[in-house]
């Protein structure tokens, strides 16, 4: 994760892989704000040239970054992958993540998921907040 921040922030900022390196990870990095950290973490996940794999990974760190930015962001990826695709799953997982964690859920979001990526958030959801699922009709 690591080579691909550093690129944006060169891209953004001009600054190089040594000023905003860390002894941990990049996104828990202290010299980058949450905000600024979602915004490129964002574009990273909506950039089609980005390798399949730091896409994925930007998507699962974005569970980490809750906010109306980021989860509109995800549920784009979601949609964009059709419900189906491997990003589109990463992106359900943290989308779960987040709900789980706030104890809140988009129900229009809710409503409309299909294929792998409901699969996905209900599995989350009904292991850890169960009270966020729908009730089941019947």
């Amino acid at each position: 994760m690591r080579n691909w921040l550093a690129r944006l922030l060169r891209k953004e900022r001009h600054r190089s892989a040594e000023e905003v390196s860390s002894p941990g990870p990049v996104w828990s990095d202290p010299e980058i704000p949450d905000e600024e950290r979602a915004v490129l973490l964002v574009r990273l996940l909506e950039d089609p040239t980005a390798r399949e794999d730091e896409r994925e990974e930007a998507a699962w760190s974005l569970e980490l970054l809750p906010g109306p930015f980021v989860e509109a962001a995800l549920i784009r990826a979601i949609r964009d992958g059709d419900f189906n695709s491997d990003l589109a799953q990463a992106c359900a997982e943290s989308l779960a993540g987040i709900w789980a964690g706030e104890s809140r859920v988009d129900a229009a979001f809710l409503a409309e998921l299909r294929g792998l990526a409901k699969e996905l958030v209900f599995g989350i959801l009904g292991n850890r907040a169960p009270h966020l699922l729908p009730p089941v009709a019947g």
